[in-house]
């Protein structure tokens, strides 16, 4: 799995999440821009190695999702059901490792536990979340459609913001 803890520390200190920010973090950490939509001025996908990063939203506060995991769905499956605990057990099994990684990285000492729902509403198989100052970080498995892989991921956003959602569309 992809270590993004150094990115996480640099967009936890940024003021406010805005696309042009997020993506210089990204520039700077070895990213590659990969530009989605052509109407933004920043690239929303990057990619390094197997992980990918996915800035959403039109700004000016946005979400940041680092997908360090994933599995794509097989059309051609047997039995659905079964098929989609194995990939949820897979994605859940890795979450801890996940988590011990980002407690040990650059942000560890700044998690903060809350007892509050940090998943602003987004549906998650497995998750776990922390404040750090005025932003969110969330590490959770996710599978937003039955078209798209089951995912692990990691995300940033402003604690405030309710940051645009784009429907779990894979970039």
């Amino acid at each position: 799995m992809t270590d993004i803890s150094a990115e996480l520390n640099r967009l936890s200190e940024l003021d406010e999440l805005s696309g042009p920010e997020v993506a210089a973090v990204l520039d700077a950490g070895g990213w590659t821009g990969e530009r989605r939509n052509p109407a933004k001025e920043w690239a929303t996908a990057w990619r390094r190695g197997d992980a990918r990063v996915w800035i959403q939203g039109d700004g000016p506060a946005v979400q940041v999702e680092f997908t360090v995991w994933h599995r794509d769905v097989d059309d051609e499956r047997p039995d659905p059901d079964t098929y989609f605990d194995d990939l949820y057990d897979a994605a859940s099994a890795r979450l801890p490792g996940l988590v011990a990684q980002l407690k040990s990285g650059h942000l560890g000492a700044r998690l903060e536990s809350s007892d509050e729902d940090l998943t602003n509403g987004a549906d998650y198989i497995e998750h776990s979340a922390w404040r750090v100052a005025d932003k969110v970080v969330l590490a959770g498995a996710k599978h937003d459609d039955t078209d798209v892989p089951v995912q692990l991921v990691v995300v940033v956003r402003d604690y405030a913001a309710d940051a645009e959602d784009d429907g779990g569309e894979w970039p």
